[in-house]
């Protein structure tokens, strides 16, 4: 018999275990209770203590304390005493005493576990609102020590079917589809290098096996000498299945109006070659006019197809060496009657030797365009818009965001304007569909949504930067094209 063993069989056969007053429990290195006391049982209200044997003990606990009892690591010569809450076989909170202590016995553990009721305990307001504004809350909520799951909310149990114990063996990144799981395994891992907030968008396997698209949240938090990470989980299934619905619809109106206004703008045409000399001055203005404008719905059909397509995932990219330098001289010479309208002076700084990015040409292009169209709308006559471009350092903080290309050198690009500066609580909003920061402005709140859309396909982040009456700069990041 091992010394294990032995441990096990001399504490089952202390008779006076049972005549303790103090509930106790034995559990092994695991977790999963081996032995209890009647003491225990009867706190509980269960009619024998071996109803108990085979269950994981930090079950006797609401999930918030369970994890943070489980971050204690008490040890055999200095057992570790809390004032916690217990839970009956209702799901009642009882509020007890525990002392907890762990022996290794030939290099195995066991953990050793008493409780005594606490009249203190069961006073109102004696559990911590912390604890039970998790328990309550919409959104899945966990905790990770050292890479394994310490505490879950009732909602995250819900939302993949598993318990507090099966989810401690199971572990984060096993919860996420195959194409999360690298990112969500990265962070798990190494928590130490997670220094801020991190916001993913993740799509779970449930233990049912149904999937569910989730934003997580992850947040670092140091206790102990090492780093926890709280991570909040929120179902997002109804609003993508919304959103998508919403880009179906919006192609689908696209699509069918793209017919109809290629009559209209032949009928123009047809009208201005063959009448044009019967109209006067003012007639053809306003045909001239009318063309323009069907021109400007041509492109924001266009606009809105290819929003629908990126965010569909239907748009493919052609990925090659690019020289940025190449891109930037074709998208000035595109936008020059502009440029040469309002006697703007565009300065381009690019270092000798840069390397090419990895990207598709003709949708770079796209990126330059709408940056540079939007800078030359805002920025006053006779001023100056100026192009940049460097290596990204190794150590800069956007190489930590967690859509970027890990063991990846990037170059940043960026755009600065004079114009009139952006109002900071715009300076996010502005990437998204339909935004505008003058609602009055031309275009319909599109050229900055895709140009997000491509720089993120290109496994790149686009930002903007703004002091209001100082001008504009619209930076962003693509992975250079000697990675290898």
């Amino acid at each position: 018999m091992t010394e294990a063993r032995s441990l096990e069989a001399i504490v089952s056969g202390l008779g006076f275990v049972d005549e303790l007053q103090e509930g106790l429990w034995v559990a092994d290195s695991h977790g999963t209770i081996v032995l209890a006391n009647r003491a225990l049982a009867t706190l509980v209200g269960l009619d024998s203590p071996k109803q108990m044997v085979g269950r994981f003990w930090q079950e006797l606990f609401p999930s918030a304390e369970a994890g943070r009892l489980g971050g204690l690591q008490p040890s055999g010569d200095f057992p570790t005493a809390t004032d916690t809450i217990i839970l009956d076989r209702d799901r009642r909170q009882i509020g007890v005493s525990l002392a907890l202590a762990r022996k290794k016995v030939e290099g195995v553990a066991w953990y050793l576990g008493t409780v005594v009721p606490s009249p203190a305990a069961r006073q109102p307001g004696v559990a911590s609102t912390g604890q039970q504004v998790m328990e309550n809350s919409v959104d899945g909520i966990c905790i990770i020590e050292q890479g394994r799951i310490v505490y879950v909310n009732r909602r995250f149990e819900e939302m993949t079917g598993y318990t507090t114990s099966q989810l401690g063996r199971l572990g984060l990144d096993r919860l996420v589809v195959s194409r999360d799981r690298n990112s969500v395994a990265r962070l798990v891992t190494e928590p130490e290098k997670v220094t801020g907030p991190v916001n993913l968008e993740v799509r779970i396997i449930a233990r049912s096996g149904q999937e569910m698209d989730t934003e997580l949240h992850i947040v670092p938090t140091a206790s102990n000498s090492h780093t926890s990470l709280l991570c909040f989980l929120r179902d997002v299934s109804r609003l993508r299945r919304a959103e998508q619905t919403g880009t179906d619809f919006i192609a689908t109106v696209s699509h069918e109006i793209r017919t109809p206004l290629a009559a209209i703008r032949e009928a123009m045409a047809l009208l201005s070659e063959s009448g044009g000399a019967q109209l006067g001055d003012r007639e053809r203005r306003y045909l001239a006019i009318a063309r323009e404008e069907i021109d400007r719905l041509n492109r924001m059909v266009d606009n809105l197809i290819q929003v629908s397509r990126m965010e569909s995932g239907k748009e493919t990219l052609n990925l090659m060496p690019v020289e940025l330098s190449s891109v930037i001289r074709g998208s000035l010479a595109s936008l020059s009657l502009f440029v040469t309208k309002k006697k703007l002076e565009v300065s381009t700084e690019l270092p000798a030797g840069l390397p090419p990015v990895l990207a598709d040409k003709d949708r770079l292009l796209q990126v330059f365009n709408n940056l540079l169209d939007n800078s030359i709308k805002y920025t006053p006559a006779g001023s100056t818009i100026r192009i940049s471009a460097e290596v990204v350092p190794p150590d800069a903080p956007v190489l930590s965001e967690s859509d970027l290309l890990s063991n990846t050198r990037y170059v940043q690009v960026t755009i600065s304007d004079s114009g009139p500066g952006i109002p900071a609580e715009f300076l996010d909003r502005i990437f998204g569909r339909f935004e505008r920061v003058d609602p009055h402005g031309p275009g319909i709140g599109l050229g900055l949504s895709i140009v997000r859309s491509i720089v993120e396909m290109h496994h790149g982040k686009v930002w903007a930067l703004s002091t209001l009456g100082e001008g504009a700069s619209f930076s962003f990041v693509l992975p250079l094209g000697d990675n290898a």
